[in-house]
């Protein structure tokens, strides 16, 4: 059981990676590589796709719990929080 569990989560997190990989290759020609985007994405794409994989959904249904819950918006801040601590804004002189 907790076998289970554990590679339905693997597997969401692995089809999260995957999806944010996509997004960016189908994006490539209109827009410029932005590392944090990049970065908060795969950040989403783990917890959406390990959350569908914890609880046996498909990722579009664990999108719509996590925006119908709010969220979303949290995920959205800690990707922003971690990214800003692992490379912190250089002010302007």
């Amino acid at each position: 059981m907790i076998q289970e569990t554990l590679i339905g989560i693997l597997m969401g997190i692995i089809n999260g990676l995957m999806i944010a990989a996509l997004g960016y290759g189908k994006n490539h020609t209109v827009e410029d590589f932005d590392p944090e985007k990049f970065f908060k994405t795969c950040i989403f794409g783990i917890v959406v796709g390990g959350l569908a994989g914890s609880m046996g959904v498909s990722y579009d249904q664990a999108l719509t719990w996590l925006g119908q819950t709010g969220l979303i918006v949290i995920l959205q801040w800690a990707g922003t929080m971690i990214w800003r601590w692992i490379k912190p804004v250089k002010p302007e002189t």
